[in-house]
């Protein structure tokens, strides 16, 4: 786990480490069940206060991200909300026989197995994409990432959305982060029309800015006052005082023009990029994508298969 530390940014500490540890772990960098090095031991590695890790990994165990258990130590936390099993073998045959045991087990009769097994597989055709994050003004981003790609309509929302409209989850696939899985654990998901993705860790704008001489200015443009908190948090963790950070808000054209004179290169959002295009004459312009490809093609193979 690569962790770097900027003692003289104005972003705290605890900050630093929460956004760098989360964007690990919603990256697929960090992946399920594996061990973060203990409180003490990140500590003194990265020479902070001890207690400024334990409010950083409360924090992301708070959101669902980390497992910290007594003994066990720090973990990254599970991802699916289905039964996990610790059998080997990976086929359908393998999978069914261990089915088939549990529910006998269980006290299950062969007929109420046949009568539960054709209610699942005869379900309602999927209608919709449904985005699930908690923060609302990260829904215009994911919307315009993912429509273009898909005929059904892409309808983001948040976990309180969706608890109001329960019924939604009949004919919907449901696509959410890592980030945002941990709620949905209360609600009655159907595993086959759940994809939780990965979200991409922007290496490439982050070697943008490693690559900027001491005395840049570099630019971050969103439609998400989030999405620029987040991106200016891991920049400043990255460079701290070496060079200046400025965002704006995609409707801040005013501001953005202006800037357009100072900076070295800017980084927008996908639905910042035609307007931020426009506007640039000079400067480079490096559009930050939430999702690859391969998390597209995901979508659309779970689509194909369980829609």
């Amino acid at each position: 786990m690569k962790i770097t530390i900027n003692k003289e940014s104005p972003v705290p500490l605890r900050d630093q480490l929460v956004e760098q540890i989360g964007l690990d772990i919603a990256s697929g960098v960090l992946k399920e069940k594996d061990k973060l090095p203990s409180i003490r031991a990140l500590a003194q590695r990265l020479g902070i206060h001890h207690s400024t890790v334990t409010s950083a990994y409360n924090h992301l165990a708070d959101v669902g991200l980390l497992e910290i258990r007594q003994g066990s130590g720090v973990r990254v936390a599970g991802t699916s909300t289905a039964p996990r099993t610790s059998e080997s073998g990976k086929g359908i045959d393998s999978l069914l026989r261990i089915f088939l045991a549990q529910a006998a087990d269980k006290g299950f009769s062969r007929q109420e197995v046949e009568q539960k097994l054709q209610k699942a597989l005869q379900k309602k055709p999927v209608k919709r994409i449904l985005v699930v994050d908690r923060n609302k003004d990260f829904h215009k981003l994911l919307h315009a990432e993912l429509q273009p790609h898909f005929e059904l309509p892409v309808e983001p929302m948040t976990h309180e959305e969706l608890g109001n409209q329960m019924e939604l989850l009949q004919d919907s696939l449901v696509v959410t982060s890592l980030y945002h899985i941990f709620p949905l654990q209360n609600f009655p998901v159907d595993p086959t029309r759940l994809v939780v993705c990965n979200i991409e860790p922007g290496r490439e704008q982050l070697e943008v800015i490693n690559s900027l001489p001491t005395g840049s200015i570099v630019m971050l443009v969103s439609v998400s006052p989030t999405l620029l908190k987040m991106a200016r948090n891991v920049a400043a963790a990255l460079r701290g005082e070496e060079i200046a950070i400025r965002t704006a808000l995609t409707d801040e054209r005013q501001e953005i023009e202006y800037m357009m004179q100072y900076v070295k290169a800017i980084i927008c959002d996908r639905p910042s990029h035609p307007s931020v295009e426009q506007m640039s004459t000079r400067v480079p312009v490096h559009v930050f994508h939430l999702y690859s490809k391969g998390t597209i093609d995901s979508i659309k193979d779970r689509l194909a298969k369980w829609g």
